[in-house]
């Protein structure tokens, strides 16, 4: 309330100001007509600056922000795939027998264009995933993931994470599954243990495996000298795709 209330007070002053400068020069030119020509010139002008203002303005100023947050955002989630996420989706894909049946195996290059990626994500959504726990290894997993639990706080908790709604549901699905391995008997889990961890373990890395395809296309773009180390280690390489 008192923030509108000094708007008004303050737009009534200038109003006022106005009036009293228009006043002060009919007194002194004695010229009604040509303090008329100069308002109605004023008042005319004040759409054209509305327009270049409020609309041309603001956005060259918000598509400026834009490119400022996406570049921090991008920077923010390669460092999550450099210290952790290149290690579980890799873990993941090799313990992902449908890999090679529904031809996710992809070698990725510097040929390679938007379409390329498009179709990737698309291959990998439609992918339903499915790791066998044989090949999980869970202390291993427990212990990668409790060693970076930091950073994932960090990244969970940083404003310009939530700009990307995507990649805030992976960080909070990691987060989860560290969660659940931390309270389970690592050495002797159940039946019923295997089967909720699973379920955790496809839905994180799915969503990992999306948001890879995004970086990877990012870095392609911003940081091929990056890109080039990235590419040796693509979970989806056909050349490497023993399960672990």
């Amino acid at each position: 309330m008192k923030k509108y209330k000094r708007t008004f007070i303050i737009g009534a002053g200038l109003i006022g100001l106005s009036i009293i400068l228009h006043y002060v020069h009919y007194l002194v030119f004695k010229d009604v007509h040509h303090v008329l020509i100069y308002l109605l010139g004023d008042v005319a002008f004040i759409p054209l600056e509305v327009f270049f203002v409020s609309v041309v303005l603001e956005k060259l100023i918000e598509a400026r922000d834009e490119r400022q947050i996406t570049k921090k955002l991008n920077m923010l989630i390669g460092l999550f795939y450099q210290e952790l996420g290149n290690d579980v989706l890799n873990h993941f894909v090799r313990s992902d027998e449908k890999v090679i049946a529904d031809r996710l195996e992809t070698t990725i290059d510097f040929e390679w264009d938007e379409s390329k990626y498009n179709t990737l994500t698309h291959k990998i959504k439609s992918h339903k995933p499915s790791v066998t726990m044989a090949f999980i290894d869970v202390k291993h997993l427990d212990n990668l993931l409790s060693h970076h639990k930091t950073l994932i706080i960090n990244l969970i908790t940083n404003p310009t994470i939530h700009e990307h709604g995507p990649f805030s549901d992976v960080l909070m699905t990691l987060f989860h599954l560290a969660d659940e391995l931390k309270h389970r008997p690592l050495d002797a889990l159940t039946k019923e243990d295997l089967e909720h961890l699973k379920i955790d373990i496809d839905r994180v890395y799915k969503q990992l495996a999306v948001e890879w395809v995004v970086y990877m296309s990012h870095l392609q773009v911003e940081y091929p000298y990056l890109f080039s180390t990235a590419v040796k280690n693509n979970p989806f390489d056909p050349r490497n795709k023993e399960l672990s």
